[in-house]
């Protein structure tokens, strides 16, 4: 599915734990990566011609480390802000997806990852994985992309924008057999009992119906999950709870209630989940 994958590094001893990761994707057809490492420079004369041959070591490592995984490597060193340039290596290259990792909490300032992170999700119209990096810093990096798609987590609107993760999710149940749980969050309003009655039964029948779809395409398992509350706080609680191993989800999206869901709670999720996250964007080129 995601045969040529844009990895983001920094650099970084953590990101090592992204290397890591693409291992794991192997298993959705993952066979080329550009490994990008932007450097950001701002008005220094002559340093752009030195940085390069600085990263040459720590990136030479890294795609070393791709190709004895049975990859083919592409290495980038571009200068340039960083959300931007990415952008555009990704439409250059004409990936699948964008693999970067988080610092979760941490979304610190200048060219930290996570914060390019953030402005990526903002900007991109081909999904990214976003992994949490600062885990692998707490001696977790095996386990940080083990076994990513054995048990998904789907959390659903039923907007256009989930549609087409749903569309993802399908190809991913399609190549891994994967156990997945759809969830869909019903938030308070003012409706009286009669409404929020027909309202659950709405999304009821419509959850089943992705349910047997997933079924039809291979999914090892598939259960329901319907609940009230906050859309990011039940999505960030179930990722901390060691029921799954992934999340895919849309990157913005109107739901049937004409209710703003998946564009703000894409942020949160993106700052706080505890699990690797395939966002899927409302336009993707893929």
């Amino acid at each position: 599915m995601f045969r040529k994958m844009l990895v983001c590094t920094d650099l970084t001893p953590s990101s090592n734990a992204l290397i890591q990761c693409v291992e794991a994707l192997k298993d959705i057809g993952t066979k080329e990566v550009v490994l990008t490492h932007v450097i950001t420079v701002a008005g220094t004369p002559g340093v752009e011609e030195l940085l390069p041959v600085d990263t040459e070591p720590a990136l030479e490592r890294q795609k070393d480390l791709l190709e004895k995984m049975g990859l083919k490597v592409v290495v980038e060193t571009p200068l340039g802000w960083a959300a931007t340039v990415l952008e555009e290596t990704a439409e250059r290259h004409d990936v699948g997806a964008i693999l970067i990792g988080s610092h979760g909490k941490g979304i610190i300032q200048a060219v930290t990852l996570g914060s390019v992170s953030t402005q990526l999700l903002h900007r991109i119209k081909r999904p990214m994985l976003l992994a949490r990096l600062d885990f692998a810093a707490q001696e977790k990096a095996p386990s940080l992309c083990s076994k990513i798609f054995t048990r998904v987590l789907f959390p659903t609107d039923f907007s256009d924008t989930a549609e087409r993760a749903m569309d993802y999710l399908g190809k991913i149940a399609l190549e891994t057999g994967c156990g997945v749980t759809l969830l869909h969050v019903i938030e308070a309003s003012g409706d009286d009992p009669e409404a929020g009655r027909q309202r659950e039964d709405e999304c009821w029948y419509l959850l089943e119906a992705k349910k047997r779809r997933l079924e039809r395409l291979g999914a090892s398992e598939v259960s329901v999950d319907l609940v009230h509350g906050k859309p990011h706080q039940e999505i960030i609680t179930r990722t901390k709870k060691g029921a799954f191993s992934s999340v895919v989800m849309g990157g913005q999206g109107k739901g049937i209630l004409a209710e703003l869901f998946l564009g703000s709670t894409a942020n949160e999720v993106a700052r706080y989940a505890e699990l690797p996250v395939l966002f899927v964007p409302a336009e993707s080129t893929r």
